[in-house]
């Protein structure tokens, strides 16, 4: 349960890490939100296309504070996502061998022979 807490709580963060960036450009660039969606995703992704860069320097001084933690944060996040498939596979291949039998919740490990 923790952690699809933590997995709850770290998509929100990263939406509204996305959300608060994109409204910046808007405000600081002028673009269209649409377009300040896009470059907030390409460069927390780190895609970089470069056919929208910012043009003032507030613009730019923003996008080096914000790339460092967006791009920190959309991969802590996907890794919060890689480790809880990692563990559920885990958990059903034990399970399927045998070496582990889950009974409301509690995990029993059967000893080896």
């Amino acid at each position: 349960m923790k952690e699809h807490n933590t997995i709850i709580i770290s998509i929100f963060v990263f939406i509204c890490l996305i959300l608060l960036g994109s409204y910046t450009y808007t405000q600081i660039e002028h673009w269209r939100y649409i377009d300040s969606l896009y470059f907030t995703v390409i460069t927390v992704t780190t895609i970089g296309y470069g056919d929208i860069t910012p043009k003032t320097d507030t613009g730019k001084i923003f996008t080096i504070i914000f790339s460092f933690a967006g791009i920190a944060m959309a991969f802590y996040f996907l890794s919060l996502i890689a480790k809880f498939i990692f563990k559920k596979q885990l958990r059903s291949k034990l399970a399927e061998l045998g070496r582990i039998k889950t009974f409301r919740g509690v995990r029993r490990v059967r000893a080896r022979k």
